[in-house]
């Protein structure tokens, strides 16, 4: 049997655990205050403590100092229904064992607790961040997401950050590195998908004098300018597959090999690396090694899509608001309900757009519905051909029909009918970015190379905001 000790306000709280931990042949001792349950832990030393942090008197983050004092080694348990970034980042580095969001169902308590209770170390690695760069968001699926970053705290396990973009990818990337060791390290940031073809590996890895032509001087690479901090990969999956051989073999071995060089360059740097898009489809079309990408996502940080905390937007909004005009602007009830009626397309980027949007056309005042720009166009085409399918559907049909009645057809109707399909897509698809083949790749799913070579076959014109 061993001892218990719940230090909660609430007394429905207290309630439902006393009558688990009892079900579960332990006594449990309850506390309504920091000070309370500090009297009791040195008269009790309770095997195990479940505080909460919002408490009259003294919080529960303050007093976890003090509880370690009482407790020795026990595990803390912290339990909160205001889970944000600090507070979780807070408790996993005050050493809780665990951090536990309420409103929270008791079998997920209960497994919390036997865990602690038998020393069964948590499964998350750990991992932390630096950077004055703000996460906002209250809804359940935002704390989840604060407590995986916390759960990032403490080692070096790589991360792979997932979500659509706008999310704030970057931003739970520099959060990763903000809260963590390496905090007052470097954190470089590498957009790969704007990176030269032709000049992404001496970017990435530096290069010696003479090692090209051009190079007249020694280059110190980003990954050697990350040495004991954070390397941040965002578009990973644009990586070219040469030079992901070489980037598993800096990771696996801690050393860079300059352009030019045969002497490699020992360093030390965590990975974070960020994508839009599914990697394992990737690893599966051979354009991703499996090897980089179970080296790259020892650990894997989810960002929601605005649509699925909607709750969260008029949080965001007046952050937003606060950042472009201080006191001067308000939000009109009306505004908010449009807001949270939008699709957001484009997520959180493109409601700090709108919202900036609004604060130049408002000027003073309330921020009407008006004041906002229009809707943004969804820019997945894979949801606009959804939308679309049974007319195209139709259309394909008719136009299969007619090559394969068309004697002059025979023999090339599968060649003529994709290039028929084919060349409008692309053409579209480059227009719709601006002739900027990296957005336009991903949009379509592609590689840039393969995009740039379809471009070509089909004589269609781009540039490559990476030359």
């Amino acid at each position: 049997m061993s001892k218990i000790l719940v230090v909660d306000d609430e007394q429905a709280i207290c309630w439902g655990i006393v009558k688990l931990g009892q079900s579960l042949g332990h006594s449990v001792e309850t506390a309504a205050s920091a000070e309370e349950g500090l009297r009791l832990a040195r008269d009790l030393r309770p095997d195990l403590l479940v505080l909460d942090v919002r408490l009259p008197g003294m919080d529960g983050l303050t007093a976890m100092n003090e509880f370690r004092h009482c407790l020795g080694d026990a595990p803390m348990i912290i339990i909160t229904a205001f889970g944000d970034l600090e507070t979780a980042v807070k408790a996993v580095q005050g050493g809780a064992f665990e951090y536990v969001l309420k409103p929270f169902e008791l079998r997920e308590i209960r497994s919390v607790m036997e865990r602690a209770l038998h020393r069964v170390p948590r499964t998350d690695p750990l991992a932390i961040s630096n950077d004055g760069h703000q996460m906002v968001g209250s809804t359940p699926a935002m704390q989840t997401l604060f407590k995986r970053i916390a759960l990032a705290a403490d080692s070096d396990a790589n991360v792979l950050v997932l979500g659509e973009s706008g999310v704030g990818k970057e931003l739970a990337a520099r959060a990763v590195h903000q809260y963590s060791p390496r905090a007052d390290k470097p954190f470089v940031a590498v957009n790969v998908a704007a990176l030269s073809p032709h000049l992404a590996e001496s970017e990435l890895f530096g290069h010696v004098e003479g090692a090209f032509t051009g190079a007249a001087g020694e280059r110190k690479g980003l990954l050697m300018q990350a040495d004991e901090g954070t390397l941040f990969l965002d578009e990973v999956a644009d990586i070219p597959l040469p030079l992901q051989v070489k980037l598993l073999r800096a990771i696996e071995q801690g050393e860079v090999l300059p352009v030019g060089s045969d002497t490699p360059v020992k360093t030390s740097f965590r990975v974070v690396a960020a994508t839009h898009q599914d990697l394992l489809t990737r690893v599966r079309a051979g354009d991703f090694r499996q090897d980089l990408y179970f080296r790259l996502c020892a650990f894997e940080i989810a960002i929601p899509a605005l649509r699925d905390r909607v709750e969260d937007i008029p949080l965001l909004a007046c952050h937003f608001l606060s950042q472009f005009r201080s006191g001067a602007l308000i939000f009109a009830e009306e505004t908010f309900k449009e807001l949270k009626q939008r699709p957001w397309h484009g997520n959180v980027r493109e409601l700090r757009n709108a919202i900036e949007h609004a604060c130049v056309v408002a000027r003073e005042g309330a921020v009407l519905p008006r004041h906002l720009p229009e809707p943004q166009p969804c820019f997945d085409m894979a949801a606009d051909f959804g939308a679309r399918q049974p007319q195209l559907t139709e259309a394909s049909s008719l136009r299969a029909t007619e090559l394969l009645n068309d004697p002059t057809a025979f023999g090339t109707v599968y060649n003529r009918f994709l290039d028929e399909v084919e060349r409008p897509l692309l053409d579209h698809a480059m227009k719709h970015f601006d002739n900027e083949c990296a957005p336009a790749a991903r949009a379509l799913g592609m590689h840039r190379t393969t995009l740039k070579k379809k471009l070509e076959q089909h004589k269609l014109s781009a540039h490559d905001n990476g030359e």
